[in-house]
């Protein structure tokens, strides 16, 4: 049995507190990314010293937690904490708390425009599920060229596309579009969505009365006519459609229809 004495203990601090900073931040950001329990081990290792307290404070090692890992234990357990760690980390810019936050406030709060703001954050880190959700919420032909442009710049990073013509811009509509886009990320993700929202509105009944309502988008009446367009493969719900548009309407459509009725009439 190893018997640590003070005398050890202490040159074990001072070694510690002698880490250059971005060296710290490095080790706190190595347990925040690879842990099981990334919260508590970052909690356990800013007591250690005043050097890894600084360095579990530092805006790289929020982005770096692996929020996921806490979800099961921690969102039923202790429901408060919970949510007091994804509104930290949010602030930090972790892009899991980022898309859980936006989710909330878009679906749970009605707060459409900070929600959004938050899921682009995310998206811009790469998290695909915010920017499927993202796509599906701006994608709208009333809302202009702009607007639809992001929304499939958003589907074509979900499904690791490159742009319709090759050049980085976007080419859309069916008449423009040959290419033949499949929504094989778009159904993992839309489930993984789907499912966020339940878990961010399960209890909307006690929420207080939003200041900003989030309208679903109207279906604008297109019918594509392209053969085989949009039919499901006969083991799973991917398919296969002849645009960029057509996909991007499919998507919107089932994932509106796949919420809780509860939701699915809070934002209409």
């Amino acid at each position: 049995m190893v018997v640590l004495t003070r005398s050890m203990a202490a040159r074990r601090a001072s070694l510690a507190h002698a880490l250059p900073h971005d060296m710290a931040v490095e080790i706190a950001g190595c347990v925040a990314a690879t842990s099981p329990r990334p919260v508590d081990d970052l909690r356990s290792l800013r007591a250690s010293c005043r050097a890894m307290r600084a360095a579990c404070s530092d805006r790289a090692v929020g982005r770096r937690v692996a929020l996921e890992r806490e979800a099961g234990a921690m969102r039923w357990s202790d429901h408060e904490r919970y949510l007091a760690v994804v509104g930290s980390l949010s602030g930090a810019g972790n892009p899991e708390a980022c898309f859980l936050s936006g989710i909330a406030l878009v679906f749970a709060h009605r707060c459409e425009g900070a929600g959004v703001q938050l899921l682009a954050q995310a998206a811009a880190a790469g998290h695909k599920v915010a920017g499927y959700v993202l796509a599906v919420l701006l994608y709208s032909k009333d809302d202009g060229a702009t607007a639809g442009d992001v929304a499939r710049r958003h589907i074509r990073e979900v499904e690791e596309e490159e742009a319709a013509d090759g050049s980085g811009d976007v080419v859309g509509g069916c008449a423009k579009t040959a290419k033949k886009r499949s929504n094989n990320e778009c159904v993992r993700c839309r489930g993984h969505a789907v499912e966020a929202v339940r878990q961010a509105t399960w209890n909307m009944a006690d929420l207080p009365a939003p200041a900003v309502v989030m309208v679903q988008p109207k279906d604008d009446g297109y019918r594509c006519t392209a053969k085989g367009c949009g039919v499901p493969d006969a083991w799973c719900d991917s398919a296969v459609f002849c645009s960029e548009d057509c996909r991007i309407r499919h998507e919107r459509m089932m994932f509106f229809s796949q919420l809780p009725l509860t939701v699915a009439n809070f934002v209409t």
